[in-house]
C-alpha cells in the first residue's frame, strides 16, 4: 500500500511540473507581447533543449514505468509456442452473466488430448458432447446457444489459474462466473478424430447390471468386452454421481485378483473400480472393456465422448490399488449458479446444477449459493408452496445449506425468491 501512495504522490507531482511549465510558458508568451504571423520556416536540425511540456510528459511516462504502472506490464509475457485468448460473453442461454473462451470449436468428430492453462483468474474447464437428439438431455448439465442445439456439459472445476486437463469432447473452452473477461494461455495437444467403434460421442441410459451378486446396481457398458485391450480418455457428464469401471479379462483360473466380475459365475473378469463421487469429469483408462457404473436401482443417463486406441490381444496390467464400491452414506453438492436470479436458466433446467440427483436413503445434499444473489432451497413447488421437509431460510451468496434424506421418496423444491429455480432429489 505504501509504494502505491509513493506512486501516486510522484505521477502527483509530474502532472504539477506538467502545469507549472505549461503556465510558465504561457507568461512568457504574453510578456513578449503580441506575435506576426510569417512564412513558416522548415528546419532540419533537431533542439536539444525540451520545452517544459515534453519535459513534464517524459518525467510522468518515467514515473509510471518505475512504479510498474504502464499498460505493457498487465499481461505477463506469453510463453513460447504457447496461444493466447481473451473470454467473451458467453453465447449460452442462462450463462449471460458468464465469461466463455473457445479453445477447440464444436466439430462432428472427437477431439481428445490434453490441455495446459496459464489465466489471469482462476477458471473452469468445459467440454461438450453433442449436439444431443431429441430426448437425450435428462438430467445431464446441458449447454445450448439457442434452446434448441443442446450438448451436454462437462464442467470441472479445478479452484486454480494454471494446471493441465486430460479431456476428449466435440468441442473444448475455458469459463468462468464472473462479467469481466479475462486472459487464458494455453497450449493444447490434441488429436481430431472421425466417429468409429472407439472413437464415441454418446448418450446412454443405464439397465440393471448383469453381473452375479450386481443386481440391484445400474450399468452402462461404452466399450463391450474385447481381447483387445482398449487405451484412452473418457469425459463424461451424468443425471448423477456415477462409478468408472473397466474389466481385463477374461483371466485365467490359476488368477486370485483382489476385485472380480462375472457375468455368469464361470467368465471372470479382473475389476478396477473407480469412485470420483461427481456426475462430470474425465478418466484416462485402459482395459479390456469400459463401463460406468451406479449402485442405485433407478436408470441413470449418461453423455460422454470416448477417445480410444485399441492393441490387438495384449494382455493389460492392471495397477494395484483400486477403490471398492461402498454403501456408506455420501454427500451429493448441489449448485445455484450464478445468473440464476434472473429468468433464463428454467428453460436449460440449469437454475440448480444438477437439477434432479438419485440418492440413497441415509445421504447428504449439500446445497452452495456461487450466485450474487441471495436464494432459498424450500421444499414443496411453487404452485402449492412449501411442503415443510426443509427449508434453508434466506442463503446469502457464498452460503451452504445441507440436509439429510432418512427417508425414501421424491423431493421436489424451489427458491421461494426466483420461483422458477426449482430441482428434485429422488431417494432410493
Amino acid at each position: 500500500m505504501a509504494g502505491i501512495d509513493k506512486a501516486l504522490i510522484v505521477i502527483v507531482v509530474a502532472i504539477m511540473a506538467i502545469a507549472l511549465g505549461a503556465t510558465l510558458f504561457m507568461g512568457a508568451a504574453q510578456d513578449a507581447g503580441p506575435t506576426v504571423a510569417t512564412s513558416p520556416t522548415v528546419s532540419t536540425e533537431t533542439s536539444e533543449s525540451e520545452t517544459p511540456t515534453s519535459f513534464g510528459a517524459d518525467l510522468a511516462a518515467k514515473v509510471r514505468e518505475e512504479a510498474g504502472m504502464s499498460k505493457k506490464d498487465t499481461v505477463k509475457p506469453m510463453m513460447s509456442g504457447w496461444d493466447r485468448l481473451t473470454s467473451d460473453v458467453d453465447p449460452g442461454m442462462g450463462h449471460e452473466s458468464h465469461q466463455l473462451a473457445i479453445i477447440l470449436a464444436p466439430s462432428s468428430n472427437v477431439y481428445s488430448g490434453t490441455l495446459m492453462y496459464d489465466a489471469s483468474e482462476p477458471i473452469q474447464l468445459v467440454a461438450l458432447h453433442g449436439p444431443l437428439a431429441e430426448g437425450e438431455d435428462k438430467g445431464q448439465a446441458i449447454w445450448t446457444p439457442d434452446g434448441e442445439t443442446k450438448f451436454a456439459l462437462t464442467f470441472v472445476n479445478p479452484n486454480s489459474a494454471n494446471g493441465e486437463w486430460q479431456f476428449a469432447g466435440n468441442a473444448l473452452a475455458v469459463h468462468t462466473m464472473n462479467t469481466e473477461p479475462f486472459i487464458v494461455d494455453y497450449k493444447v495437444d490434441f488429436e481430431e478424430t472421425p466417429m468409429s467403434d472407439t472413437v464415441v460421442t454418446g448418450t446412454i441410459d443405464t439397465v440393471t447390471d448383469p453381473g452375479v451378486g450386481h443386481e440391484s446396481h445400474q450399468l452402462a457398458v461404452l466399450l463391450a468386452p474385447s481381447s483387445d485391450v482398449y487405451s484412452g480418455i473418457l469425459s463424461y457428464t451424468a443425471s448423477e454421481d456415477i462409478q468408472l469401471v473397466t474389466l481385463r479379462g477374461p483371466i485365467g483360473a490359476d488368477e486370485k485378483p483382489a476385485k472380480t466380475w462375472t457375468p455368469d459365475g464361470e467368465t471372470i473378469f479382473e475389476l478396477t473400480f473407480v469412485n470420483p463421487k461427481n456426475a462430470m469429469g474425465s478418466w484416462e483408462f485402459s482395459g479390456n472393456a469400459l463401463a460406468v457404473h451406479t449402485m442405485y436401482t433407478n436408470q441413470a443417463t449418461i453423455s460422454y465422448s470416448v477417445s480410444a486406441t485399441v492393441t490387438p490381444g495384449q494382455t493389460m496390467e492392471v495397477e494395484e490399488t483400486m477403490m471398492e464400491e461402498t454403501a456408506t452414506p455420501q454427500t451429493h453438492t448441489v449448485d445455484a449458479p450464478a445468473g440464476t436470479s434472473v429468468p433464463g436458466c428454467e428453460e436449460t433446467n440449469s437454475c440448480f446444477t444438477p437439477a434432479d440427483i438419485i440418492i440413497n436413503a441415509g445421504d447428504t445434499v449439500e446445497w452452495n449459493n456461487i450466485d450474487t444473489a441471495a436464494h432459498t432451497v424450500t421444499s414443496g413447488s411453487p404452485a402449492d408452496g412449501p411442503s415443510g421437509v426443509f427449508d434453508s431460510s434466506l442463503l446469502m451468496a457464498d452460503a451452504t445449506f445441507a440436509f439429510t434424506f432418512e427417508d425414501a421418496g421424491e423431493y421436489d423444491y424451489f427458491c421461494m425468491v426466483h420461483p422458477w429455480m426449482v430441482g428434485s432429489v429422488s431417494v432410493n
